[in-house]
């Protein structure tokens, strides 16, 4: 029980913000008592699959809690405001512009059009490439191909309510969430992310395996 001490990652953040805007903007406040409660449910549902055994553990347990948090701020955050708000299918036909079902499509456009595609793609490979290694560091998986599994599952759904978001945006023209676009190449750059994780894990336990047999034959040789 003691590992839902990190439960109160997302509660202090979004709790301060919260408190921040209570009295100055009440939609503001709304989305982030709604953030919080949603970044918490979905952290608690990690962390009950995950086994922290040893001073490491809690330190990596520690790090991939205050992961999520940010992951989801990055990703799924949603912000609302119905000071605004008027039903229209006006933009519905845009809704086009903001969904890519089209594999490489999205890479080619980002590497010829923005003078950052670099970052761009070295951000979407990383972003799921913690998530893969530390829910195999920390037991919260049974094999590699379940870490990647989950993984394709996390980022699916990730670009699912970006979708849903967009929609919104465009039946209420209002800034309802981010309004991302929802994007294929992501999920395929996500997913080399979550294989590149679970590669640097299995480095990882290799290279620890060869420095404890290392020391133990070195102790072997002092006696």
């Amino acid at each position: 029980m003691k590992k839902y001490v990190f439960l109160f990652f997302p509660i202090i953040y979004y709790g301060f913000i919260a408190l921040q805007y209570l009295d100055l903007n009440k939609f503001y406040s709304l989305s982030d008592l709604f953030n919080m409660v949603i970044a918490t449910s979905c952290l608690f549902f990690l962390l009950k699959h995950i086994k922290l055994n040893t001073l490491s553990d809690w330190i990596v347990g520690g790090a991939f809690s205050l992961y999520i948090c940010v992951l989801y701020h990055l990703t799924v955050e949603f912000v609302f405001d119905f000071s605004d708000m008027e039903f229209s299918m006006q933009n519905v036909r845009y809704l086009s512009h903001s969904v890519n079902l089209i594999p490489l499509k999205g890479i080619f456009e980002v590497i010829n059009n923005s003078p950052s595609a670099f970052y761009q793609i070295i951000g979407n490979i990383g972003m799921l490439a913690p998530f893969s290694f530390s829910m195999l560091y920390l037991q919260g998986v049974k094999s590699s191909k379940q870490a990647i599994v989950i993984s394709v599952a996390c980022s699916l759904g990730i670009e699912v309510i970006q979708f849903l978001q967009s929609l919104l945006v465009a039946l209420f023209l209002d800034y309802m969430g981010m309004g991302r676009i929802s994007d294929i190449d992501d999920v395929i750059l996500n997913t080399t992310g979550a294989v590149i994780g679970v590669a640097c894990y299995h480095f990882f336990t290799k290279m620890g395996k060869i420095f404890l047999s290392e020391e133990r034959a070195t102790k072997k040789i002092g006696f």
